[in-house]
């Protein structure tokens, strides 16, 4: 089966291409995010990961997607998924993913985020979320746009939203405006699997899509 990981020297890759493209120095992007140059730089070149907060910021000041830095590396021809990218059946044909195949990437202190699509979605997330047992809360609150819909499957989730707390439990779900201040983490001795959909953009239509 292939590694869909995806490895921070590939996010590292993706992150100084599209800094170089946005004509934007190590130093400034590190100003704006509020991290050191010497952090962005440990990212770029593949020996450092960016919390959540931080990625947020990085794809806002950037003016690119998470998808556009998160995605795998393409399959090579032949592996298993890419043969599910081609045939007729719903297993081989982008609707459906099977959960051996679930692209991976594990954020600096905080959760690691399976996506949940065969590819990435234009303005939106679908993911699968765990935060392993005793994740510290983020040090930094996180403020994107969008809206974010979440479940709690297992675990207890903390959720810190706009200054107020309150603890997620199985069947538990949360529906909030991303621009709201909002923390999660687990305090408890349990990992927590969540499900997690973000609409990255407010239309006033629906919208396709943390």
């Amino acid at each position: 089966m292939p590694d869909l990981d995806t490895p921070w020297n590939t996010v590292g890759e993706r992150l100084r291409s599209a800094r170089t493209t946005a004509g934007m120095s190590v130093r400034e992007l590190a100003r704006r995010i509020g991290v050191s140059a010497s952090h962005v730089s440990q990212v770029e070149r593949g020996i450092g990961a960016f919390s959540v907060p931080a990625l947020y910021s990085v794809a806002r000041e950037l003016g690119v997607s998470m998808n556009e830095l998160l995605d795998p590396p393409a399959a090579p021809s032949g592996s298993r998924a890419a043969r599910r990218s081609t045939g007729r059946d719903l297993a081989v044909s982008g609707i459906v993913q099977r959960a051996a195949d679930h692209p991976v990437i594990k954020l600096s202190s905080g959760p690691r985020w399976s996506r949940l699509t065969v590819v990435g979605e234009p303005d939106a997330e679908f993911l699968e979320v765990v935060y392993a047992a005793g994740t510290p809360a983020p040090a930094d609150d996180i403020r994107h746009q969008g809206r974010e819909y979440g479940v709690v499957i297992s675990g207890r989730l903390n959720v810190l939203v706009d200054g107020a707390e309150t603890i997620l439990e199985p069947g538990d779900s949360i529906v909030f405006d991303s621009h709201l201040p909002h923390r999660f983490w687990n305090e408890s001795d349990e990992d927590v699997r969540a499900i997690w959909f973000v609409r990255d953009r407010i239309t006033g239509g629906s919208v396709p899509h943390a």
